[in-house]
């Protein structure tokens, strides 16, 4: 993949002439009503983790530190230089995995794009750029995220898809900074060679740490020191994307295709990526709406007998189906754990962050049920998932009474296929904001991303965010 030919550009070069090149009105209706909508979502994510303890203790760190008020730290009125409340606000949107997440066709999801936003916001309102281009720059972040995650399989190459933000949030950060195209590249080869996330956290027979969500907010650090840096004249490699492929390619079930970057502008992806309507990871919200629908039809954990949840790998198996699953030890944990989702599920009638609170893994209630759940994986169930991406699940439920009750979802709600409409979205959000209530109500902060186009509405935004 070596850069040859006078004419020849490279991904970066790519990717800085579509980022500087997009104009608001240019960008399709449906897709910056897209992204206004997963900006309200993203920030109720962050209002829902203001107060949780890696947040706060991220805080404290960067409150002590000082220095240039640029940027606002969610759900507060204090202000810190940008890439610091990146740090804190990155951690927050990530914190209870509710953010959104992208789905391709094929292979089921790759990556939380909104990971990015918490930057371009810090920008937008230290540069004090307009709603509207906060916007432009949010669907450039997405649309290059979404053409990097089809071009490549992160988990193929042994990094976490959060490589992705990484790599690709400093070019559109290098907008908003005022800096040129050219120098938008070289922020890109800075974050290349000095911010690749490999996945050290997510294993089966490990329990998930902090870092899940700490490191996007450490990410997010480095991307904005990488745009202010070039901006500054400081320069790495044109072609620095091209020589870390090449050398990913050599091995054995890892390729690389470039046509998805050659389409930016084209197409558009952002309308593929999911509003998760619960906070837990993607590959099982399918059978958390699966066991919602037996408690919906009456059926409650003291009447079954055995819970038998058919599905693909990432949901039967994996992280997500390991003995650790059965036995989650953190919230990081449960979050990835089908047994706990369905088992609370079953229990309360509803999965939100108050399900997650003062530890109910622990309890024996909860031992109990997930003592009664199989997971299966379907090889029907597999091929579609990498045929058609498939996250569905198909729930068996034997009763104590001898009767046998059947659920299939085929896409979870949220889903691209299955969209949450305004009044789901706002019902996630108002379980999201139920620490922020009165001060920050779902409607309005929907509207507020509604109506974002001036500077000024960026302010209001940011203040609408200050719970204390």
């Amino acid at each position: 993949m070596a850069v040859t030919g006078e004419n020849f550009k490279t991904l970066a070069q790519t990717m800085a002439e579509f980022t500087f090149g997009l104009r608001y009105d240019s960008i399709p209706a449906e897709v910056v009503a897209a992204a206004r909508r997963h900006l309200a979502d993203t920030l109720a994510c962050a209002l829902g983790a203001h107060n949780t303890t890696p947040v706060l203790a991220l805080q404290k760190r960067v409150l002590a530190e000082g220095g240039r008020g640029d940027a606002t730290i969610i759900g507060t009125a204090e202000k810190a230089p940008a890439a610091l409340a990146a740090l804190v606000n990155g951690t927050m949107v990530r914190y209870l995995d509710g953010n959104d997440i992208f789905v391709s066709s094929r292979g089921g999801a790759s990556g939380h794009f909104s990971d990015g936003t918490p930057a371009l916001l810090a920008l937008a309102e230290r540069y004090r750029r307009s709603g509207e281009e906060l916007l432009t720059c949010l669907v450039a972040s997405y649309e290059l995220q979404g053409a990097l995650a089809e071009s490549f399989k992160f988990w193929d190459g042994g990094m976490h898809p959060l490589t992705n933000v990484a790599w690709m949030v400093p070019i559109v950060a290098a907008r908003l900074v005022g800096a040129t195209s050219v120098q938008a590249v070289h922020a890109c080869g800075l974050s290349v060679a000095t911010s690749t996330v490999l996945n050290t956290w997510i294993r089966p027979t490990y329990t998930i740490p902090t870092i899940k969500s700490v490191a996007v907010g450490l990410v997010l650090q480095r991307v904005l020191e990488a745009a202010e840096l070039a901006a500054l004249g400081v320069t790495a490699t044109e072609d620095a994307l091209e020589t870390v492929f090449s050398r990913l390619s050599s091995q054995p079930g890892v390729r690389f295709e470039r046509k998805p970057v050659e389409k930016l502008g084209q197409r558009w992806t952002m309308t593929r990526n999911m509003i998760k309507l619960y906070p837990a990871q993607v590959n099982i919200q399918a059978p958390i709406e699966a066991t919602l629908r037996l408690y919906q039809n009456g059926i409650r954990a003291g009447h079954v007998k055995k819970l038998s949840l058919h599905g693909h790998r990432n949901v039967a198996g994996g992280v997500q189906g390991s003995a650790q699953a059965f036995a989650p030890a953190s919230r990081e944990g449960a979050d990835h754990s089908t047994p706990y989702v369905m088992a609370m599920a079953l229990l309360r009638g509803r999965l939100t962050p108050a399900e997650f609170e003062r530890s109910p893994w622990e309890s024996s209630e909860v031992k109990s049920v997930m003592a009664k759940i199989e997971l299966i994986i379907d090889p029907e169930m597999d091929r579609a998932l990498d045929t058609e991406g498939m996250l569905g699940v198909r729930l068996v439920a034997e009763l104590n009474d001898g009767r046998t009750e059947e659920v299939i979802v085929r896409q979870p709600k949220g889903h691209p296929d299955v969209p949450l409409s305004d009044s789901e979205l706002l019902e996630k959000m108002s379980w999201l904001l139920q620490p922020a209530l009165p001060a920050v109500t779902p409607q309005r902060m929907l509207d507020l991303c509604n109506r974002l186009s001036t500077a000024k509405d960026v302010e209001k935004l940011v203040e609408s965010c200050n719970i204390e």
